[in-house]
């Protein structure tokens, strides 16, 4: 039995796209696993059974993704669970002898740019999954080198989110809006403060554009309505909220803009993969690791703007 597992078991764009990406390669009907029972299926996403419940020698494939450095707490609270009650200090990293006799277990694209900040322990579970699994590759330069130093060969693989035009190009321009010209504007929740939001409306404002506000993520630690709503009224351009977390119409919005503009690695992803321009933000400097780790991987050109200098220069577009 073949098992995709990974974070699609909440709300992201990127996870579930993963897992639609994944399946898609495979063919057929696999099981998709992740930490919790969880049917996304109204949003396009995933019916989800837990990994722990699964019997039988089966293939254990990691759909990518940043797994490796997801904690117990993390993941409970982003799956609204009232505490951990995973046995693991790492449950996104499962290791073979965790699963039935006769199991393997892959590690496909995945990322883990925090595990340098994790206690030993932690790593030390991280790697032992590792060294278990039949393939390893990572994502980004910043997790093979943390690999490396671990002893643990891992190899480069760009995440996988960006063959969604190639598998799911028609599907996704079907949900195109039809409507006058307006660029796809994302941020996660973190960016919501006044101060943030007033360079992010300075900054669209001088692109020019009619914005269209949309969430990458609806669980928490993600994404939120209040704040995109306080942003559309600051702007002086036109501006809207686009409140479905359909993975399909969320792709369907940015294939019909002008370009992207956000925090979420996927949602420039697959900006990009649709040929449009994305421009990457952080509330801070340094603060994106995960986008700063990919950027430098497969586009080491792109650069990451906080918001006052997004306000400042917004370029890109």
């Amino acid at each position: 039995m073949v098992v995709l597992f990974g974070a699609f078991d909440r709300h992201n764009l990127g996870d579930i796209l993963l897992a639609h990406v994944a399946a898609q390669a495979l063919g057929g009907q696999p099981v998709f696993a992740g930490l919790a029972a969880r049917d996304l299926t109204a949003c396009s996403g995933q019916r989800v059974v837990p990994v722990d419940a699964l019997a039988g020698p089966l293939t254990l494939i990691h759909v990518g993704g940043e797994l490796l450095d997801c904690d117990a707490d993390q993941a409970a609270h982003m799956l609204g669970e009232p505490s951990a009650h995973w046995q693991r200090r790492a449950p996104y990293a499962m290791p073979r002898d965790a699963l039935p006799a006769g199991s393997e277990t892959r590690f496909t694209a995945v990322g883990g740019v925090g595990l340098s900040r994790r206690e030993p322990a932690f790593r030390a579970e991280v790697f032992a999954a590792l060294r278990q699994a039949a393939s390893v590759s990572v994502r980004d330069h910043v997790t093979r080198d943390i690999l490396a130093g671990a002893g643990i060969a891992a190899e480069l693989q760009p995440d996988p989110v960006t063959r969604i035009d190639e598998l799911f190009g028609a599907r996704i321009r079907q949900r195109a809006p039809q409507r006058p010209p307006y660029l796809a504007v994302q941020f996660a929740a973190e960016c919501g403060d006044d101060a943030t939001l007033a360079s992010l409306a300075r900054g669209l404002d001088r692109l020019g554009l009619p914005v269209v506000l949309f969430r990458a993520g609806a669980a928490p630690w993600h994404d939120e309505l209040e704040p995109c709503r306080r942003l559309a009224a600051r702007l002086r351009v036109p501006g809207e909220v686009f409140e479905s977390i359909d993975v399909w119409d969320i792709c369907g919005l940015i294939a019909g803009s002008r370009g992207f503009v956000g925090t979420s690695l996927h949602g420039r992803i697959v900006a990009e993969a649709l040929k449009l321009p994305a421009v990457s933000l952080e509330r801070e400097p340094g603060a994106a690791a995960k986008l700063r780790a990919y950027l430098e991987t497969w586009q080491p050109a792109a650069s990451v703007l906080t918001a006052e200098r997004f306000a400042a220069q917004p370029s890109g577009l």
